[in-house]
């Protein structure tokens, strides 16, 4: 799944929002399958891959016109130190919705003493 990655925002569009204690990314993703979709968190960044393939069964066609794209697909976003077990995703009617919540500690103040 992870060949010839398309790594374009144009292809997820999202919106990314604050509500009370979490953060929440909507991507739009019509037309995938639920299993087709791969959100990974690795080092404080957030991966989400996609990918639709073409029907190729149907190449008897003779199309006059072509404008739905497939391929894969990827996302990323840098969420930072959170706890990953406290990321939820569901995906509904073509929307992938991403619920993070916050980290406290990333809040903290932090001193460093100069050695």
């Amino acid at each position: 799944m992870l060949e010839n990655i398309i790594d374009n925002d144009t292809y997820m569009r999202c919106d990314i929002f604050d509500y009370n204690d979490k953060y929440y990314i909507e991507i739009d993703l019509p037309g995938f399958k639920r299993e087709n979709i791969l959100l990974e968190f690795s080092r404080g960044y957030l991966n989400i891959f996609a990918s639709k393939k073409d029907n190729k069964e149907i190449d008897e066609k003779n199309y006059i016109k072509r404008e739905r794209t497939f391929g894969n697909y990827k996302r990323e976003f840098y969420v930072g130190n959170v706890d990953y077990s406290k990321i939820n995703a569901k995906y509904k009617d073509g929307v992938l919705t991403i619920e993070i919540s916050k980290s406290k500690s990333d809040n903290d103040k932090k001193t460093i003493e100069i050695k």
